[in-house]
């Protein structure tokens, strides 16, 4: 039986009434070239951050915020974006306690495992994580009936202290992680840009191919229901597709429409086991998945994206889940 794998540097955080949350993945911050997806989405981001800014929100980062398998170094991502830089300073705080920036590492930018120095030049006294546990208090939240917890998505938890692990999902991917990345990280480094900006899609990639986020997917909900480490439900990226009771969008449409494609396999039951935000490059949208407790904790997937009003073009909150 798969496990989850030992993380490095993990950090703790109780969940308490509120407590807000936003977590977000997959910006792939780049050059501003044509290779750089992020930047048809920077404005979106940068107008959804201000909101969560203004609301109270912790601001989660849960990997592959820069795309530092394509670039070889962090400055020129840092000059092309530094809008944004300037807008998570604002949430950052030199003490651990009171930062409302978190950070975590993704296999595109697990540069920062090794060179967190680097990043605190910008974040005095960050600190970036493998994993985030949110852990419930005991006798709250764990456990509890649906009507309890409102629209948390989590039935019930699993062993002491009912924990919300937070991990990029890279380590459920093999072509992603361990020795599999360097093949990943050679061919993406010294031919994937140039093919991408004439066109060209990546095949390797999960965010590009169903077949590998399915497999991705299934893993990571495995490990959230066949762990010994008192986990109630992961969170994760990595896919790019989004997840909210480890139901696809496109499953949750199938179910609600009634309407079946041949050939097409999916879930018919929700699981509260398994999330995932999607991610900042979806065309002109933006996708993450908030965290509120009151009695319990609360999940909702959310996407940020480009709407009219008369002859107006705006930016505006869709509660998706």
């Amino acid at each position: 039986m798969e496990v989850i794998p030992k993380l490095e540097r993990v950090r703790w955080i109780p969940l308490s009434p509120g407590i807000k949350l936003i977590v977000m993945s997959d910006m792939h911050r780049g050059d501003g070239s044509g290779a750089d997806d992020f930047a048809k989405n920077s404005l979106i981001y940068r107008c959804a951050l201000e909101h969560y800014l203004e609301e109270g929100f912790t601001y989660i980062e849960l990997g592959d915020a820069e795309e530092l398998w394509e670039n070889d170094n962090f400055d020129q991502i840092y000059i092309t974006h530094t809008p944004v830089y300037e807008l998570l300073a604002k949430f950052h705080d030199p003490d651990p306690a009171k930062t409302r920036y978190l950070k975590v590492w993704g296999n595109h930018d697990l540069y920062w495992k090794d060179h967190e120095a680097v990043y605190r030049t910008l974040f005095p006294g960050i600190e970036i994580h493998e994993g985030i546990f949110l852990v419930a208090p005991k006798g709250r939240g764990c456990g509890a009936s649906k009507d309890e917890t409102q629209e948390s998505g989590l039935d019930e938890c699993k062993g002491a202290g009912g924990a919300i692990l937070l991990i990029h999902g890279h380590q459920a991917d093999p072509k992603c992680s361990g020795e599999g990345a360097a093949v990943s990280k050679f061919f993406v480094h010294h031919f994937w840009p140039d093919l991408q900006r004439c066109g060209v899609k990546d095949p390797t990639r999960a965010a590009l191919n169903p077949g590998l986020c399915n497999e991705v997917d299934k893993r990571l909900h495995e490990w959230a229901n066949h762990s010994d480490q008192g986990i109630a439900a992961i969170i994760a990226g990595h896919t790019h597709r989004a997840v909210f009771e480890n139901l696809s969008l496109t499953e949750r449409r199938y179910l609600e429409s009634k309407i079946k494609t041949e050939g097409v396999e999916i879930k018919h039951q929700p699981d509260g086991s398994y999330y995932n935000t999607g991610s900042c490059v979806h065309p002109l949208s933006i996708t993450g998945i908030e965290i509120t407790y009151d009695r319990g904790p609360q999940l909702h997937l959310i996407e940020w994206g480009q709407a009219t009003e008369g002859h107006a073009l705006t930016i505006q909150r869709e509660e998706l889940s």
